[in-house]
């Protein structure tokens, strides 16, 4: 099997990424081209030239091996036992350097929490970072984080993951079960004069953030513009110099506002 790939820069770099095969089936070996070799390859089948395909896959299925969430807490001055989660993930494929997926939203979660914890006193509610372990092969750290604190979930007043790169953020979405309370109306209307508009109550928030959406917790979506994240994710070219430095402020700016006037309300 030979598909296209999945990605959509133009440079000879195959998007790399995951594949799972249905158990009742023989395993087939698979890989991805990259867009301009795709294309290539096309011309060559439309021509009626005859092609030989070779392949030389040399992946393999490890066993499971250990890992670790990492933790960190800015604990509420009156209501420490309420959290408003921030997470990211701390692996990438390896390819490029990770740069957009995900360390920085590793860099935007750090620099939310460390300008709130900076403040001369410290929110009324507990601001949890969560770096999630093993995001890319199958969400295992989320999963974990679920199980681990399933007790005290329903104390989650929301959680939010970037993982879109950082393009600037253009709108703001919930995602708020019916058994909970409405989140505050006035978070949209500070976030207006970075140019973020009101979404509606549908956001699929991070991939780290789906168990917990299962479990009820209020998830927040800060959307950011990802008309270029495709030409770079999960290849070669997800290199630092991909992320621009005003768009970062932008996205650590309403990060900040939204957890902080959540960890805030009363």
């Amino acid at each position: 099997l030979v598909i296209r790939s999945l990605g959509t820069g133009p440079h000879r770099f195959a998007h790399t990424g995951a594949m799972a095969y249905d158990k009742l089936n023989t395993n087939l070996p698979a890989a991805a081209l990259s867009r301009p070799d795709a294309d290539q390859l096309e011309r060559i089948l439309e021509s009626g030239q005859e092609l030989v395909l070779g392949l030389n896959l040399d992946t393999e299925l490890r066993h499971e091996g250990g890992s670790f969430n990492v933790i960190a807490d800015i604990v509420g001055r009156e209501k420490p036992e309420e959290i408003i989660l921030l997470g990211a993930h701390l692996d990438s494929w390896d390819v490029g350097t990770g740069a957009l997926d995900d360390g920085v939203g590793v860099a935007i979660i750090i620099s939310t929490a460390q300008l709130i914890a900076s403040l001369p006193q410290r929110p009324r509610r507990t601001i949890r970072v969560v770096l999630f372990a093993n995001e890319e092969q199958g969400g295992w750290g989320a999963r974990q984080y679920a199980k681990a604190h399933a007790d005290e979930l329903q104390n989650h007043i929301a959680a939010v993951e970037p993982d879109l790169g950082a393009g600037r953020i253009w709108q703001f979405e919930t995602q708020v079960p019916a058994s909970r309370k409405p989140l505050p109306a006035e978070l949209a209307d500070q976030l207006t004069f970075l140019g973020i508009e009101r979404g509606g109550n549908k956001t699929r928030g991070g991939p780290d953030l789906q168990p917990l959406k299962e479990k009820g917790v209020p998830i927040l979506g800060l959307n950011q513009d990802g008309t270029y994240y495709f030409d770079y994710h999960h290849t070669d070219d997800d290199t630092l110099d991909k992320i621009d430095p005003a768009a970062l402020r932008q996205n650590v700016a309403a990060h900040v506002i939204v957890s902080y006037l959540l960890a805030e309300m009363e």
